[in-house]
């Protein structure tokens, strides 16, 4: 009969201290990971950290300087919406029809306030300002023109220039 040969046979080993061997072994197996494995991935999330956090705190300057590219914006408009009734540029912000964003500071000043205006615009958690100026005020830039100090330039070929 075929299979019935001695390398078939997985009856009860004659050796007592096998079996006992066996039993023990089976008793101390542990499941769970092992501190290698944990290390392991401890190292590989510590590297996804390191190379995630400068990406996303550049992110937030970047968006800083969006909102006072916005509130410069949202603040020329609103110092042309005033000239247009009253034929002049005004400093105060109370008189303009104008929200700034919480966390912008705004400052506006004008050498003349019948032919131009310009402002500062600082974020609490940027260092470097925005500025817009528009008639004589606008020196060595386009009138009208939203100017921020780069923040920090992206990586060659990750985006488009402006």
């Amino acid at each position: 009969m075929a299979g019935t040969g001695s390398a078939f046979c997985h009856g009860a080993d004659p050796n007592p201290h096998t079996r006992d061997l066996q039993k023990n072994m089976r008793r101390f197996k542990r499941t769970g990971f092992t501190v290698i494995e944990l290390l392991t991935v401890m190292v590989f999330m510590g590297l996804l950290a390191g190379i995630s956090v400068p990406r996303i705190r550049n992110m937030k300057e970047r968006s800083y300087q969006a909102t006072l590219r916005s509130d410069l914006g949202a603040l020329r408009t609103a110092e042309e919406a005033y000239y247009a009734e009253n034929l002049r540029y005004t400093t105060d912000l109370a008189d303009l029809d104008f929200r700034r964003t919480s966390d912008v500071e705004i400052t506006i000043v004008s050498t003349d306030p019948l032919k131009g205006w310009s402002a500062l615009a600082r974020h609490a958690w940027l260092a470097t300002p925005c500025t817009t100026a528009t008639g004589p005020d606008a020196v060595g830039v386009e009138a009208g023109a939203i100017i921020c100090s780069n923040v920090a330039a992206p990586a060659a070929g990750a985006q488009g220039t402006r």
